[in-house]
């Protein structure tokens, strides 16, 4: 009987063993779904931080395209930026800049364009919401350039003629006279769009650095009736649509 007894006691305390961590163990998982519940909650309360309309503006300049020049390409271009923060989300731009350069084509054509342009647009700024104060940015630019080119032709006497005409010299088809070609001189005029991808990191106190993606579509373009200008200022390549880089230093004006 008491041995009866004894394995009762023993059953009923592997039970209360068993059975006690269960309630601890529920109120330790309630704990737990109220501490994230509130976290969430109050991650929700933050107040977002609102910027003034005006935060001031930004100037700054490419160093990129010298960069390259330096590296041996053929054409470069000085460029400066001023654009406005509006709310820390909008961003009107102007981008006024001078290019220039010469190439020569597969007919041994030199091209030679020197010309001023200018890019008018807007950039929006997903981190709007943001204090840090980067920028990640799209946008859209309207771009013109006018200015003028020449083209010409080396004296390159062919062999095979016993009068030495210059291979790319013109003949006239009455007179029989050959004379050189070259027209200088000529005008241009370029309207273009692009569409921007942009990003724009603090460097240090009022100084940043901003890198930019620009692709750009011809909308418009007149030309003499010599010649293409090989290279536009601003927008690159004439016979193509064209996707750029710049990389700017930039000082912002409190």
């Amino acid at each position: 009987m008491g041995q009866r007894i004894l394995r009762y006691i023993i059953s009923f305390l592997l039970l209360l063993a068993i059975v006690e961590p269960l309630p601890v163990q529920a109120q330790q998982r309630n704990n737990r779904q109220t501490s994230q519940q509130q976290k969430k909650k109050r991650e929700k309360t933050l107040p977002e931080v609102n910027y003034p309309l005006m935060n001031g503006i930004d100037v700054g300049v490419d160093i990129l395209s010298p960069i390259i020049k330096a590296f041996g390409s053929d054409f470069m271009s000085a460029e400066a930026m001023v654009d406005v923060n509006l709310y820390n989300r909008y961003f009107p731009t102007v981008e006024i800049g001078y290019g220039g350069g010469k190439a020569v084509n597969d007919y041994d054509i030199h091209i030679k364009t020197s010309a001023p342009y200018f890019r008018l647009g807007i950039d929006y700024n997903t981190f709007w919401k943001k204090a840090h104060g980067n920028l990640l940015t799209v946008g859209l630019r309207y771009g013109f350039s006018s200015g003028k080119y020449d083209v010409t032709a080396p004296d390159v006497s062919d062999p095979h003629y016993e009068t030495g005409a210059a291979l790319t010299n013109l003949t006239d088809p009455i007179w029989g006279d050959s004379s050189n070609y070259v027209h200088e001189g000529m005008k241009y005029t370029m309207h273009w769009v692009e569409f921007t991808f942009g990003l724009r990191a603090n460097v240090a106190k009022h100084i940043k650095m901003g890198l930019m993606l620009r692709i750009k579509h011809k909308l418009k373009a007149s030309t003499d009736r010599f010649g293409d200008p090989y290279y536009i200022p601003g927008f690159g390549r004439y016979d193509s649509n064209n996707t750029g880089i710049t990389y700017s230093i930039i000082y912002q004006l409190k």
